[in-house]
């Protein structure tokens, strides 16, 4: 089950602009929707919102929280098998290989464009060699 957008919402395109699938949709000044075969569960819609005005799997207001305390993944080198798994999985675009010209073994995931990333955790499940954590940066 997809997120979902209560009648707290005043549709000031928080969300929208969080979405990195734009799973979610609307008009201005209108309350929105989200697109449930689009949407990933990542929650950086509820987590931008000013209302509380978006709920999650479970119909429970998600929390929101500043930028600045979403936890980012941190990759661990030594874990790291340059598998490319986690850049594969995540959808913002936030991870990226260290280099295109490293050998395997000398090679490794990097947060490439901290900014872009939404905090889904989908490069933690990704990763098969136990590589990634999240951690908040503050």
């Amino acid at each position: 089950m997809s997120y979902s957008v209560s009648e707290l919402c005043t549709g000031c395109t928080a969300c929208v602009k969080a979405c990195p699938v734009s799973a979610i949709s609307g008009t201005k000044g209108e309350r929105h929707l989200i697109n449930p075969a689009l949407c990933i569960e990542c929650g950086a819609c509820g987590r931008i919102c000013p209302r509380g005005g978006i709920l999650d799997d479970r119909g429970e207001p998600v929390e929101r929280l500043k930028k600045s305390l979403w936890p980012r993944p941190v990759i661990i080198k030594e874990n790291c098998m340059a598998c490319e798994n986690c850049v594969s999985a995540c959808p913002a675009g936030a991870l990226s290989m260290l280099s295109e010209d490293l050998s395997l073994h000398e090679n490794t995931a990097v947060l490439l464009k901290p900014e872009a990333c939404v905090s889904c955790g989908w490069c933690v499940q990704a990763c098969m060699f136990d590589a990634i954590v999240m951690e908040v940066h503050a």
